[in-house]
């Protein structure tokens, strides 16, 4: 039998071609997945989960490390994947009156969007408060810190003795216990306190035994919103009745810093994504940060990977809270 002769020259060119071919190929597909990368469009408000396992990219060295307690975070998420470490928020300027750390008062009113879930108390409460009406409702997880700060009361001082107000569905203002009514308790984060003393409903001054809310609320989420000394900057006088849930590690950090409200917001503003606020709250790290919203030139950017939340300050910010990974 005759031997069949190998024309490697025509080997070669076979094989170079079969290369260029693979490599084309490749090319096409990863410009494919970029093309749908860029376009990726996940519905959702503020409150969602990101899992990924890209690690940030621009993580800023020069954060601050501070404090230690306890909480958990709600999830988010985002919109328009633009780049590898971080993703941009397209968040319209109707969000800014929502979330846990919206001012909102006579200046700045509430606006029409809100889509936090609220519960009613009657149904959602535990046994160690009472209520003034079947209508009191909160924000679910205020209304869970709630349960939780009223438990401790009752377990430091024996006593259940507080009776709750909630929002704008219960009456606050002249002839109330409550004295006064608050534009954000239409927000859902707000409760208005008042005692039972014998069967009369009496205003909480926040002395007595019952101070010891005044002195524990912020290991539950909550600030006392008016508080003493603070009048120049909140423009209110010392209501320790009114109390606002901002979620736990935000309450820590502004009891620590004794900030209210309006002195936290500006004090945020010195943090960008690139220079953020890093925090230790029971062994978990997070790092807060604001970007102007979507009028100015810089876009809302959050990490791709990691949980965090977002909310407006009512003025002209978002303030971003993001787990560290």
């Amino acid at each position: 039998m005759a031997k069949r002769r190998i024309r490697w020259g025509r080997v070669l060119a076979a094989m170079i071609g079969l290369s260029c071919s693979i490599f084309i190929a490749d090319g096409i597909k990863r410009d494919m997945h970029r093309s749908n990368t860029s376009n990726i469009k996940v519905e959702g408000d503020f409150v969602g989960d990101q899992i990924s396992d890209k690690k940030t990219d621009k993580q800023s060295d020069e954060t601050l490390q501070l404090g230690l307690i306890n909480t958990k975070m709600p999830s988010t998420t985002t919109e328009g994947v633009q780049n590898l470490g971080f993703s941009e928020l397209s968040i319209p300027d109707s969000k800014l009156s929502t979330g846990m750390l919206a001012i909102i008062n006579n200046e700045h009113p509430a606006g029409t969007s809100s889509d936090q879930k609220r519960v009613n108390l009657l149904k959602y409460k535990n046994e160690f408060y009472s209520l003034v009406s079947e209508n009191v409702k909160l924000n679910e997880e205020a209304a869970e810190a709630l349960n939780n700060m009223m438990a401790a009361y009752n377990e430091a001082t024996g006593l259940s003795d507080f009776i709750v107000y909630g929002t704008n569905d219960t009456y606050t203002g002249d002839g109330s216990s409550c004295p006064e009514y608050f534009p954000e308790s239409a927000a859902g984060n707000t409760i208005d306190l008042a005692l039972n003393a014998g069967g009369s409903i009496i205003a909480f001054d926040g002395y007595d035994t019952e101070g010891w809310i005044i002195d524990n609320c912020e290991k539950y989420g909550f600030i006392v919103r008016y508080p003493k000394e603070k009048e120049a900057k909140t423009k209110h006088d010392f209501c320790p009745w009114h109390l606002r849930y901002v979620g736990g590690v935000h309450a820590a950090i502004m009891d620590e810093k004794d900030m209210c409200l309006e002195e936290y917001i500006d004090f945020l503003k010195g943090f960008s994504f690139d220079k953020s606020f890093s925090y230790a709250y029971n062994g978990v790290n997070y790092e807060i940060y604001t970007s102007p919203a979507k009028n100015s030139a810089e876009p809302a950017r959050v990490p791709v990977s990691g949980t965090y939340t977002v909310s407006g300050d009512n003025i002209g910010t978002f303030i971003i809270t993001t787990v560290k990974n």
